[in-house]
């Protein structure tokens, strides 16, 4: 039975891997299809298909394989209560993993019975995407009670633990103990539940209290963040809406999950599992080191430069955290560059993939607010590369006040030396040019580019004699994982925000805020502190959409440019990126680097701090965001 279960995990990892191929086969068939004049109808809903099957069909295998990620220090520090405590959290997490069952096979039945179909060009019966769905919840709600089942009656001490370890020392030795501890669990849920029913729809101190203490009561219990994120949802949906938490939940999680816009993301992560696991990302810091080197900081002026690169490439965070930090984590520790350094620096630098243009963040405003998306993104970019020079000074600055951190240096070789390692840095430059290229100059969209970035990393690769059979499964099956890892906290945080949206808190908040008359800098700094707040709990895009129907006409009537706001919201979204306790960018780092979230947290601080500086300099030079867009648009062939 146990071998039977561990093969279905991995047979469901394998068929996302599998799907994961039919994204990159969709995106470059849509791709070629457009070159030659030609319609491929549906394709990208294909595509948007694809990556819902990927990210459901994975999950049971990514939770099997630790992949999905929780703040695991009361877990860790809970002693003699340990056993107790991961009886709470598998408890929990079954309870979340059936439910997400539930309502995903209801809504693939309920497809199927009124015969839904899409309403894009493929006109495609939705019960047959949706069946991937049903099918990935429910092994992923077996595979949760499975874990429970095995922590309850034997010495298995979950998944993310050392099981050759017995357990010593701690409560509930018995099986009955267990048991019952599990009962009492479910009993304390179902009673929650019952009390958290219909509470005053306007009491906003109460939503806010509610909220931030279910939130930190979950995540802080050792619950893994997805599920953590669901669980905050269903309170609030129960406690302060008449509607159906389960209905509303599937909805917005197929809708989002089956996203053409999302499909970017895996392939990016793809591409940066193949340069992980070939010698392209070795070669690339190979290049790379005999100039860093030179600068004070050495290669860990690499984070920097290399988030700015991806950043342009990909527009997400996500997707340059994960690519830039598959490749040069590794080579930062062997060369005993200190961890805080390493993963601070990466956390902030991949912040860039905010703004740096393309940025989704920049789209979903420049839409929200009616503004040119094109003048967005051109204000993007001097704000952009500023921000760059303020992290790599930040490591200028460590080098000289902390020269004991310091490592080795690297060996000094000459400039003709120095030019010869550079040829090495002249694949990963190409692959860069053809993705960056292809975008700017029209050829693909930031999807198609993320498959022009995968397909040209296996040509490398090939070319190099680094891509094998056993290379191309792990970095297809660790590109799923983690793909899935985050799709996961994406449809918690998707549920989320509607529970909030529902509720009617950011709004609220918004509201109360307006009620001051404040100043335009005063203005300013109190949004500021409202979106590290808002941003706390709900991913950057969410934050801006729930939050500007409220907050443009204060702008307008504060006189305070609209393109220069963007790039305002974009920065402080960025700083909610590295903020506890749903800093998106601390828990991938999490994932990639199995520290404490703490941990990480505390290495992002100097980063969050420049960020605030950023936001300084934009207030007292304005023309930094504005001044391009400007001469662009007052330019001749405009």
């Amino acid at each position: 039975m146990r071998r039977a279960l561990d093969r279905l995990y991995l047979t469901t990892g394998q068929a996302a891997a599998l799907a994961l191929i039919a994204i990159l086969g969709l995106v470059v068939a849509q791709m070629v299809a457009r070159w030659f004049g030609l319609l491929f109808k549906g394709g990208a809903q294909y595509a948007g298909y694809a990556m819902a099957a990927t990210s459901f069909l994975a999950m049971a295998y990514t939770f099997n394989n630790a992949a999905h990620i929780r703040v695991s220090l009361f877990v860790n520090t809970a002693g003699r209560w340990r056993r107790g405590v991961e009886i709470w959290c598998y408890t929990l997490a079954a309870l979340a993993g059936c439910f997400l069952a539930w309502y995903a096979v209801k809504a693939t039945l309920l497809s199927h019975r009124i015969n839904d179909i899409s309403q894009g060009q493929d006109a495609t019966p939705l019960w047959m995407p949706q069946t991937f769905m049903a099918i990935g919840a429910v092994i992923f709600a077996v595979a949760l009670i499975d874990n429970l089942f095995r922590l309850l009656l034997s010495e298995w001490r979950g998944v993310d633990s050392d099981n050759d370890t017995p357990w010593r020392d701690n409560l509930f030795q018995s099986r009955p103990a267990r048991i019952a501890l599990c009962a009492a669990v479910l009993l304390a849920v179902y009673g929650a539940a019952q009390l958290m029913t219909g509470f005053d729809r306007e009491a906003v101190a109460l939503k806010i209290g509610i909220f931030l203490f279910v939130l930190f009561f979950l995540l802080g219990t050792g619950l893994w963040v997805g599920l953590a994120l669901f669980g905050v949802a269903y309170i609030g949906m129960i406690g302060f809406t008449t509607r159906d938490p389960g209905n509303a939940m599937i909805i917005t999680v197929w809708t989002g999950a089956s996203s053409w816009t999302l499909t970017a993301l895996p392939l990016f992560i793809w591409m940066g599992e193949i340069l992980y696991r070939t010698r392209l990302s070795e070669d690339m810091f190979k290049g790379l080191a005999p100039w860093m080197a030179r600068i004070p900081g050495g290669l860990l002026h690499t984070n920097v430069v290399g988030c700015t690169v991806f950043a342009a490439v990909s527009g997400s965070s996500a997707a340059t955290l994960t690519t830039v930090g598959k490749m040069s984590i590794p080579e930062l520790r062997a060369r005993g560059y200190p961890e805080f350094m390493t993963i601070g620096t990466l956390a902030g630098a991949a912040t860039l993939g905010l703004m740096i243009p393309p940025s989704l963040a920049l789209i979903v405003y420049g839409v929200t607010v009616r503004e040119s998306i094109t003048k967005l993104f051109m204000a993007g970019v001097l704000p952009g590369l500023v921000l760059a020079g303020m992290f790599m000074l930040y490591i200028v600055a460590w080098y000289y006040l902390k020269p004991e951190q310091r490592p080795e240096p690297e060996p000094r070789i000459g400039f003709v030396a120095a030019m010869k390692n550079s040829v090495l840095l002249f694949p990963v430059i190409a692959l860069v040019i053809v993705v960056i290229g292809s975008m700017y100059t029209g050829w693909a969209t930031a999807t198609e580019a993320a498959a022009f970035g995968v397909v040209g990393a296996l040509v490398l690769a090939a070319l190099q004699g680094s891509l094998t059979r056993v290379t191309l499964i792990e970095s297809l099956l660790g590109a799923t994982r983690t793909s899935a890892m985050i799709a996961l906290i994406l449809m918690g945080a998707a549920f989320l925000s509607l529970s909030m949206g529902f509720t009617g808190l950011p709004r609220a908040l918004a509201e109360w805020i307006a009620q001051f008359n404040l100043s335009p800098i005063a203005l300013i700094a109190a949004l500021t502190l409202f979106y590290i707040i808002i941003g706390m709990f709900l991913d950057g895009i969410s934050a801006i959409v729930l939050t500007m129907a409220i907050i443009e006409p204060m702008i307008r009537d504060a006189g305070i440019d609209l393109i220069w706001f963007g790039i305002f919201v974009v920065v402080v979204v960025e700083m909610a990126q590295i903020t506890p306790p749903i800093g998106f960018n601390l828990f991938v780092l999490q994932g990639m680097t199995k520290h404490d979230i703490t941990y990480i947290a505390k290495t992002a601080v100097p980063m969050f701090l420049i960020m605030v500086l950023m936001v300084g300099v934009l207030v007292a030079f304005p023309g930094l965001a504005t001044w391009l867009p400007e001469q662009l648009m007052s330019s001749p062939r405009q």
